[in-house]
């Protein structure tokens, strides 16, 4: 199948043009970028790659099956509703969209037209991440209680776009602050553990200024079978992820690099390079994410899943931002 790339960014360039590089399923042939030196830098990667200033321009110029969109936030929409019409495949990086009825639109557009709608949940595919997941199915610890998940970052990470070096600052460009952007990870992984969406949400927010995005956030979820607490930060003096899944009988905790199992066993640990919080864009993990990807493409009913999961961490981090007594988009 062929693709397009819209939005020739960071996580673009690093993450998903490697893993599509050395992927036997789906190809990059174009992408679109508004950003002349962008575009220029994706033809240098690739003599079999051409680059569009829009999406119209790509259209007329290329025959394609799906695009992967890689713009800022606030653009994934317009790209969406865009491919849809066209009668293309979604892939779309996370926070998939950041309003309700944008995603509505898109939901049943993709549904007429049969068309599969992919979110980049590329955290569940690090392989300590799966390996936490696998343990947890087996019941090693027990039945699921508490999930914690803290996200350290020294800063926000600055984008490509030199009319845009810092838009996740920009609450009109990112559609929220560090809980829009890593809180949707931390927020599907919560869903994927306790295999449930929460009754209930509860956070308090940290912004610098009036008007500003938050760069701080602690969220509460309620489950039916316990209850996850997140912990974002942008101002912390290190750079790390730690995630502790405590179950009825044992404890697995995700220490950036080291997964440690403990349970009437023992301890069990094991190693894993590099670290979850080594880099922004991981082209293993979207590489890993690219089988089911294609899957989905080819019989659309398999991304219904991840939609809804998309969909509920939407949903979540509003109502995170309405019990924290801020606006949303």
């Amino acid at each position: 199948m062929r693709g397009a790339i819209i939005g020739f960014g960071e996580a673009a360039q690093h993450g998903h043009w490697p893993a599509y590089a050395a992927s036997p399923d789906l190809t990059i042939v174009a992408v679109v970028e508004r950003a002349a030196e962008r575009r220029r830098f994706a033809e240098s990667l690739s003599p079999s790659l051409r680059a569009y200033e829009s999406i119209a321009a790509m259209a007329a110029a290329e025959p394609i099956d799906f695009v992967d969109i890689c713009t800022p936030p606030a653009l994934h929409g317009d790209a969406m509703v865009a491919a849809i019409a066209r009668g293309w495949h979604v892939v779309c990086e996370k926070p998939f969209l950041i309003e309700r009825a944008a995603f509505a639109r898109a939901l049943a557009g993709a549904h007429d037209r049969r068309l599969a709608l992919v979110p980049v949940h590329n955290w569940k595919y690090a392989p300590i991440v799966r390996d936490a997941t696998a343990r947890l199915r087996t019941g090693v610890i027990g039945q699921l209680e508490r999930v914690e998940i803290s996200v350290e970052r020294l800063k926000d990470f600055k984008g490509a776009d030199p009319l845009r070096p810092n838009w996740r600052r920009d609450p009109a460009i990112a559609g929220g602050g560090i809980l829009m952007d890593h809180g949707w990870h931390a927020i599907y992984l919560a869903l994927q553990w306790f295999e449930d969406r929460p009754s209930g949400v509860d956070a308090e927010v940290k912004r610098p200024a009036p008007g500003a995005v938050e760069d701080e956030a602690d969220v509460k979820l309620s489950f039916a079978a316990g209850e996850a607490s997140i912990r974002l930060t942008w101002n912390s003096t290190r750079r790390r992820n730690v995630m502790c899944l405590t179950g009825s009988e044992g404890t697995i905790t995700i220490a950036d690099d080291r997964l440690i199992q403990e349970n009437a066993s023992g301890i069990e640990e094991a190693l894993y390079s590099p670290a979850l919080s080594a880099g922004s864009h991981h082209a293993d993990w979207f590489a890993a994410l690219i089988p089911d990807v294609a899957a989905a493409f080819r019989n659309p009913d398999l991304s219904q899943a991840a939609l809804d999961e998309a969909a509920s961490c939407l949903d979540v981090i509003q109502r995170a931002y309405a019990a924290a007594n801020m606006e949303t988009v």
